[in-house]
C-alpha cells in the first residue's frame, strides 16, 4: 500500500492545482508500479497491486500484508471522483469494475489461475462500466 501512496504523492507533486474531475479518473485507473518509482512522463503500464488501479489478479506478489497470495482476485473494484462544483450540486462520477475500464472475467482468471477454484461458486465476472455522472435525488430512469 505503501507504493500506491507513493505513486498518488507523484501525481500530487505534478498535477497540484490542475486536478479535475477527468484526471482524477485518469488518476484512479493508472498502471505504474509506484514501487518502481516511475515518473508520470515515463509511464509504464504494470497493472498490480502496487498501481493505484489496485489489479491485485494480476500480481505475482499478492498482497502479504493481507494474507493474500499471488494473482489473488481482488482489488479496485470501483472508481470515485467529484470537484467542488460537482460536490455542492451532490453529484459525482463513478465506474463500477476497475478504474481502468478492464473487465474481470472469473472463468478466464480461472483458466489461468487454478488455485482459486475453490472460490468458482462465488466467483463472478466484473463488467466495468463506463464512467457515469449521478446526482442526489436522481430517480432510475434518469
Amino acid at each position: 500500500m505503501n507504493a500506491r501512496h507513493a505513486r498518488a504523492d507523484d501525481f500530487m507533486k505534478v498535477l497540484k492545482g490542475q486536478i479535475d474531475v477527468e484526471l482524477a479518473e485518469q488518476f484512479l485507473s493508472d498502471h505504474v508500479d509506484g514501487y518502481e518509482r516511475t515518473t508520470l512522463d515515463k509511464r509504464v503500464d504494470q497493472p498490480n497491486e502496487r498501481s493505484l488501479c489496485g489489479h491485485v489478479d494480476a500480481s505475482p506478489r499478492g498482497v502479504k500484508e493481507w494474507a493474500w497470495d499471488a494473482y489473488n482476485p481482488g482489488g479496485a473494484v470501483q472508481g470515485k471522483a467529484t470537484d467542488s462544483k460537482m460536490a455542492a450540486n451532490m453529484s459525482f462520477v463513478a465506474r463500477a469494475g476497475h478504474p481502468c475500464g478492464a473487465d474481470f472475467l472469473a472463468e478466464d482468471f480461472l483458466e489461468h489461475h487454478p488455485e482459486y477454484s475453490w472460490q468458482k461458486p462465488l466467483l463472478r465476472d466484473m463488467k466495468a462500466g463506463p464512467w457515469t455522472t449521478f446526482q442526489a435525488g436522481q430517480k432510475a430512469s434518469q
